[in-house]
């Protein structure tokens, strides 16, 4: 018998299953609202979880995907459209490009050189492996996922712990889990303390059950359904009934959708995923036991393509500066290009137990991944060279420290440079506060003073230019550089002043916060 029905069947009564296992959950002790931390995953949520795994399509023994077959896949899309992809980095460029992709920071001046000097043909996969075991790794895209989850949220400080959770997601990527299991936690999680970290991804609802429904749906399948609460979806087959009753997932008792003109009339609403399965009638699923159930929809349904697919989807879009979709405009109807590509590299994804670091590698050691950037003139452009991207605000923040030392404007920076991750890098703008911060800062300026202080203790000013630029952009000047700096200094006279008039403009030059 085929395995693969089985498995299809089996969710159809995996809502009985969830329930008889939900139902034999004790209850925990009130514990002491303390410091933040994890408290074991009850033992019947991880049977239930690893039940569900069980449900996943057998795999080939004969599948495989590498680096290899992505730029076969990809160079077969620019035969068609007659296009010549962009040309491979130089180390040097390469090297910033794969420390600030993986840890948002940059690499030190030893760490450049070491790495252009180095004549290992293996060199580039060996330092993307090094580098996808820092901590370092874990916490940049920690950061980048709570900002997924977080950054719209309306609920105060006093109601989630966005650190708890940024520690949480920093912890599970360290380790390299499965981003099955880590969905799976976030979804089932209490959402009732901020002090059990993985809860605040629930808790940044503040407990509304369309909120839970329509962020469960944007983040885990990159699908915006939120239009739909109150109409049925301007662009996308999205049913105002379908969005309610996947809401009703998210209801400790029974869930009533009002009516679209009078609020007074209500309509109770069963249980149903946006992809049309539905708990079994008679199972009568409550809290817990419902949300286990839409956990095994969202990610372990052979029919939901779409997890898999947004998390491969948001990765390419920070690596290459744009997607195969917009990162939440995935659905049926949504524009894709390049979609027998991004559905092969899913399936892989999936087939690779959802392994985060897999797909990092498969991606960086790609030679698409290693060419020069370019801003596209088309969206049949794309991919073709990488988009020149700007950084995140806490990665501006820890560069301007790492560069510059301890300015004591860390979170101002972050704050003042973040921006939402889900918007398009196309649409990302700078802003006038941005640049007088830098440009003016009165920490930012005293610590420009030091480090060029220190600097000008180099007695030649080609050996001066070349540690500036090492050290705050982390690549040699280019010959024209190097002679623009050489005669500013001549110019100037006072060595001195020279050399910080030269860090000030490193510092604000757009280079300092893009990634190319």
């Amino acid at each position: 018998m085929d395995r693969r029905k089985i498995g299809i069947r089996h969710i159809e009564w995996l809502a009985v299953f969830v329930l008889i296992v939900a139902r034999s959950l004790s209850v925990a002790a009130q514990d002491k609202k303390d410091a933040p931390r994890d408290t074991e995953l009850p033992a019947k949520k991880k049977q239930a979880l690893t039940a569900l795994r069980r449900e996943l399509p057998p795999k080939s023994q004969y599948f495989s995907y590498g680096s290899s077959d992505l730029d076969a896949m990809l160079n077969v899309e620019f035969r068609k459209l007659g296009r010549t992809p962009g040309e491979p980095v130089s180390d040097a460029v390469f090297v910033r490009r794969v420390y600030l992709d993986l840890t948002g920071k940059l690499p030190s001046p030893t760490a450049v050189r070491e790495f252009v000097a180095d004549d290992d043909v293996k060199k580039r996969s060996k330092l993307i492996d090094r580098l996808l075991d820092s901590d370092d790794y874990a916490r940049n895209w920690a950061r980048y996922w709570r900002d997924v989850m977080l950054y719209n949220s309306t609920v105060g400080p006093k109601k989630i712990d966005g650190k708890a959770l940024e520690d949480w997601l920093a912890d599970q990527f360290k380790k390299d889990r499965g981003w099955d299991t880590i969905a799976a936690e976030l979804v089932m999680a209490d959402g009732k303390k901020m002090e059990e970290r993985r809860d605040n991804f629930l808790l940044a609802q503040d407990g509304s059950a369309t909120l839970m429904a329509s962020e469960t749906a944007r983040v885990f399948m990159g699908i915006n359904i939120q239009c739909a609460e109150c109409h049925d979806h301007p662009f996308d087959q999205w049913k105002r009934e379908q969005f309610h009753q996947m809401a009703a997932f998210f209801a400790k008792d029974k869930y009533h959708m009002p009516d679209a003109h009078d609020p007074a009339k209500k309509t109770e609403m069963k249980p149903k995923f946006l992809t049309g399965q539905a708990p079994n009638a008679k199972a009568n699923l409550k809290g817990d036991d419902k949300r286990i159930a839409v956990a095994a929809y969202l990610i372990y349904d052979p029919k939901n393509y779409w997890f898999p697919r947004s998390y491969v989807n948001r990765v390419w879009n920070e690596l290459f500066g744009d997607g195969f979709y917009k990162v939440d405009s995935l659905g049926p109807d949504g524009e894709v290009l390049y979609p027998a590509m991004v559905n092969r590299l899913a399936v892989a994804f999936r087939a690779m137990d959802f392994k985060p670091k897999w797909l990092f590698r498969t991606i960086m050691n790609s030679q698409s991944y290693q060419r020069e950037t370019q801003t596209p003139a088309s969206a049949s452009d794309r991919f073709a060279t990488l988009r020149p991207t700007r950084l995140r605000g806490t990665q501006v923040a820890d560069i301007v420290e790492q560069t510059l030392g301890d300015v004591k404007a860390h979170d101002r920076i972050a704050r003042e440079f973040s921006f939402d991750p889900s918007i398009p890098q196309e649409d990302i703008d700078g802003s006038i506060q941005q640049a007088l911060l830098l440009m003016n800062n009165p920490q930012v300026q005293q610590r420009v003073s030091k480090v060029a202080g220190e600097l000008a203790k180099i007695k030649s000013d080609d050996e001066l230019v070349q540690q500036a630029y090492l050290r705050m952009l982390a690549r040699e000047p280019t010959d024209a550089d190097r002679g623009r700096a050489k005669a500013y200094f001549k110019k100037v006279g006072q060595r001195g002043e020279a050399a910080e008039d030269l860090i000030w403009m490193l510092v604000n030059s757009a280079e300092f916060t893009t990634k190319r």
